[in-house]
């Protein structure tokens, strides 16, 4: 690997642990001091964290570290809080709604039930540290759980679920997509419409490995990036 490129992967890693959006670098001269190398090699390793939008070269100020992504991975048993909370972020949940609805043709076609059938709908906000990320429709299947998630409030909702109704959701399958902001999402994500979003549409499986939640998740785009999995 060249030596610009080993610079940048260290730099990127001090970056995430040790600077917050806004803060600015030591001065050229005195990374290259550092890591041992001519100005022209740092600047090289720079310009990688430029281009990845990690950093912004500002003329006469130096260069200054701008608001990184969350890295998002997915796999089947992936989950918000605890992917986030191993990225080093805060992540929060907060219930915007709950009550019942009938099935449409995409809740129905992803629950594998009836159009029309009476279901569970959860709306939540979601944050990571003290920032509205993304909102999530949450669509389950009736059951005894009812009572249960009437009284759920923040948090984690797998982790909710599997401690007070001994369900244990994992990922079955994910549709990626993208959509600009429509009115709702700008009111609770705090952003305009002209803003792209994410959109994830998710089918949860239970124990027994059938759907029990059929999600819709609309995420920021500049603040989360989706990492796939791909098992040998």
């Amino acid at each position: 690997m060249p030596r610009y490129q080993e610079i940048a992967l260290s730099l990127e890693k001090e970056i995430s642990h040790a600077y917050q959006a806004g803060q600015y670098l030591p001065p050229e001269q005195r990374l290259a001091e550092r890591y041992q190398v001519n100005r022209h090699t740092l600047r090289r390793a720079i310009d990688e964290l430029v281009l990845k939008g990690w950093l912004l070269r500002q003329q006469g100020k130096g260069v200054m570290v701008l608001s990184k992504p969350v890295r998002y991975p997915l796999h089947a048993g992936s989950k918000f809080t605890d992917n986030l909370l191993n990225a080093g972020a805060k992540p929060i949940s907060r219930v915007l709604s709950f009550g019942r609805a009938n099935a449409n043709h995409q809740v129905a076609k992803g629950l594998n039930i009836e159009l029309a059938s009476p279901i569970l709908q959860l709306k939540t906000l979601r944050f990571i540290d003290k920032m509205p990320i993304s909102i999530v429709f949450h669509h389950l299947r009736m059951g005894e759980h009812e009572n249960h998630l009437s009284q759920y409030q923040q948090g984690s909702l797998h982790g909710f679920l599997q401690q007070h109704c001994q369900l244990e959701l994992r990922r079955h399958h994910t549709v990626v997509g993208a959509q600009m902001a429509n009115r709702e999402d700008c009111a609770c994500l705090q952003i305009d419409g002209s803003t792209p979003l994410l959109t994830l549409q998710t089918v949860n499986v239970d124990q027994q490995q059938q759907p029990f939640e059929f999600s819709i998740s609309h995420i920021r785009a500049e603040l989360v990036e989706l990492s796939l999995e791909h098992p040998q």
